[in-house]
């Protein structure tokens, strides 16, 4: 990260562009994340709208068909009460309704024990449908006691039509029938209103276990039927139908929201929960059926419902990526492009910098700014070389003088260290002609008279030959004075 942040603001083209695709960027994220959100509520309404039409259609479809079979039976069942006198007549009556239904696998025409004193105990005209042929007998024996079933017994103590939760028909005499069945059985009155047997309808629940199976509104999405107290009816899971209900998975999870899912089912609502099912959230949408108190449920994995919202964002996401790059490289370039001069004005001003003015800062004829700058760069360049040009000769004329300086001071030195010799030596020198003059003058004063002439003579002769050595010392010292004088003043 350290690298990037120095690679990034090495350059003012580079920054720049960074900040204009961070801020472009997080425009973008913002419209997106608007965007999308309002996108996944529209999605999640398409779903509720699609999976409901399909539980519809299958409701509908299904709905339709019960109640074509609540008509047909129900008028059977006037043709039925009107011939309990004719027993034999119950064959073709229960053949006839499958005929005219073929949705219908059996039928059943039973009566209470003994009514048809002739027929004995039992007598109930069944008819079943095969799909290759329909076939007829007379059930009922002590191994299949009729009465004791719920499609007999629950329409005949309600005294009331009644759709029966499926069962399973395992039949080992007579027709062999082995499936599960739901039948819708009515009670059979006669001229008195008295309850005289049972009038039922079969339907295999494999029918409805495709029908609802069909409603399939994604690629992964299943159905489930329940019946009236939660249980399994259709499931894709065959070894749950029958033996779990929708709340047991709800007691041995501690399942709150399946519970309120069942519970909804069972009171005959219509809605879609959320809910994670094996770890995988998904949408419930649920209906009832208006006869039977079942209720259809379809599972539509989160996945299935928004894929194509997980793939446009996916695309988006692409897109955006792709576009800041190239948005970072264009604005790179440009920002570059534009900068340029700038960049060759900071090569310059380092140029100038370092003391070298042979190259010059181009003329521009750009309006703007950066052409303003380059402009004023390029006269105060020139006018920075025109006073370094004559810098640089008043700066050669005083070196000249300088060293001329320099040379006149150092021969005033060496005239000096001269001149303070001389004075040095000046003291012993004149010493010794000093003490001679003084010596002969004083010997002349003392002794004037005792002295010879030749002796007198002899003696001035020395002090005027003394005066004379140290006038002539005199005499090349002031010339030696008079000399610096002189460089003095030419210097």
């Amino acid at each position: 990260m350290k690298w990037l942040i120095r690679f990034v603001r090495s350059s003012l083209s580079r920054r720049l562009g960074f900040w204009v695709v961070v801020l472009v960027a997080a425009i973008f994220t913002a419209a997106f994340t608007l965007m999308f959100a309002e996108t996944r509520d529209v999605v999640r309404e398409e779903a509720w709208d699609k999976a409901t039409k399909t539980i519809e259609g299958a409701v509908l479809h299904i709905d339709n068909t019960l109640h074509r079979t609540e008509v047909a039976a129900n008028n059977m069942l006037v043709v039925i009460e009107s011939h309990l006198d004719e027993p034999d007549l119950m064959f073709d009556l229960s053949r006839q309704v499958l005929e005219s239904n073929p949705e219908l696998t059996g039928c059943s025409i039973s009566f209470e024990p003994y009514f048809f004193k002739e027929k004995g105990r039992y007598f109930s005209a069944y008819s079943y449908n095969d799909g290759d042929s329909i076939q007829t007998e007379q059930e009922g024996t002590d191994n299949y006691q009729y009465h004791c079933m719920d499609w007999y017994l629950i329409p005949k103590l309600l005294d009331k039509p009644y759709w029966i939760e499926p069962f399973f028909e395992d039949a080992e005499e007579g027709i062999i029938v082995r499936d599960i069945f739901t039948s819708y059985s009515q009670p059979i009155h006669d001229a008195q209103g008295k309850v005289v047997g049972t009038f039922s309808v079969d339907i295999r629940l494999d029918w409805f276990s495709s029908t609802v199976s069909e409603a399939k509104p994604y690629p992964h999405s299943y159905s489930i039927l329940l019946g009236k107290g939660g249980t399994y009816l259709v499931h894709p899971d065959s070894t749950k139908l029958f033996y779990e209900t929708i709340f047991t998975r709800s007691m041995e999870h501690h399942d709150s929201v399946t519970t309120s899912i069942g519970e909804a089912m069972i009171a005959g609502e219509t809605g879609y929960r959320i809910v994670d099912i094996n770890g995988v959230p998904s949408y419930v949408f649920y209906k009832p059926f208006k006869n039977t108190g079942w209720s259809v449920a379809t599972i539509c994995p989160e996945s299935d419902i928004f894929d194509s919202y997980y793939r446009l964002l996916r695309v988006a996401r692409i897109i955006a990526v792709v576009g800041l790059v190239l948005l970072l490289v264009f604005c790179l370039f440009i920002v570059r492009h534009t900068l340029r001069p700038l960049k060759r004005l900071a090569d310059f001003t380092e140029l100038n910098a370092d003391g070298q003015f042979t190259d010059e800062v181009p003329d521009s004829t750009r309006p703007d700014e950066i052409g303003k700058l380059q402009r004023r760069f390029r006269r105060l360049q020139q006018a920075l070389r025109q006073y370094i040009g004559e810098l640089r000769q008043q700066t050669l004329q005083m070196e000249g003088q300088n060293r001329e300086l320099a040379a006149a001071y150092e021969r005033v030195k060496e005239e000096e260290r001269i001149k303070t010799h001389l004075l040095h030596q000046m003291p012993e020198k004149v010493e010794g002609p000093v003490q001679g003059i003084l010596t002969h003058a004083y010997a002349i004063c003392d002794n004037h008279d005792a002295l010879s002439e030749e002796e007198f003579n002899r003696k001035v002769d020395d002090m005027l030959q003394n005066t004379n050595q140290i006038t002539a010392l005199l005499d090349k010292l002031l010339k030696e004075a008079q000399g610096s004088d002189e460089v003095k003043v030419e210097s």
